[in-house]
């Protein structure tokens, strides 16, 4: 089943997991109330952690699903956003997905509230998840022909976290000379490409 809010996609089997052992089990009012904190943490607001351990652990669910909890309320309100899904079609879907029509409604005033703020903050940075921090380059002992790439990965999204990564890849010295040709390629493509005159035209 293709969904909106997800980009005219499959939804992920564990957001339809959250969606019925985390954010069910809540009532409305603390859903709303939490999912207010997470829209103001996506614009840049602190989240506090503490706070919503303290909801869930009132709500007959275990602790360690609040995090979790937070992940798929995070991806509910970014990819709606994301993919302009409208509040009615949002609230439908959500209900499709089992979650009671209080609970959709509640997460459809978020959403409405804090839209426009987040696609203004999804246009901003836009280039920031899975951005590279670092690369360091070394030739392992006993090799001639290979080099390892320890890759540090800033706000890689990692079960719906942004999370800082380390990727360590082993690749042949020919190899690296043609991935450098490339990357250099991708680098004045990026930079001939006018990334604000798109996205007025879309707004128009």
């Amino acid at each position: 089943m293709k969904f909106r809010f997800c980009g005219d996609g499959d939804c992920p089997d564990w957001i339809l997991g959250e969606i019925h052992s985390s954010l069910s089990v809540l009532s409305s009012v603390k859903l709303r109330i939490v999912s207010q904190a997470i829209a103001k943490s996506i614009l840049g607001d602190e989240l506090p952690e503490e706070k919503i351990k303290d909801v869930f652990a009132s709500s007959k669910t275990e602790n360690a699903s609040a995090k979790s909890a937070v992940a798929c309320i995070r991806f509910l309100l970014v990819s709606a956003a994301r993919h302009n899904a409208d509040e009615t079609t949002f609230g439908e879907e959500l209900q499709q997905l089992g979650l009671p029509k209080e609970h959709a409604n509640a997460l459809c005033r978020v959403l409405a509230e804090y839209v426009k703020e987040i696609r203004k903050k999804l246009l901003e940075t836009s280039l920031t998840v899975d951005e590279m921090d670092d690369i360091i380059y070394t030739i392992p002992k006993d090799t001639i022909e290979c080099a390892q790439l320890e890759v540090k990965i800033k706000n890689e999204i990692v079960d719906g976290v942004s999370q800082n990564t380390t990727h360590k890849i082993n690749i042949h010295k020919v190899d690296l000379l043609v991935l450098l040709d490339e990357l250099k390629t991708i680098k004045q493509i990026m930079e001939s490409y006018d990334y604000e005159k798109k996205y007025s035209e879309v707004d128009n």
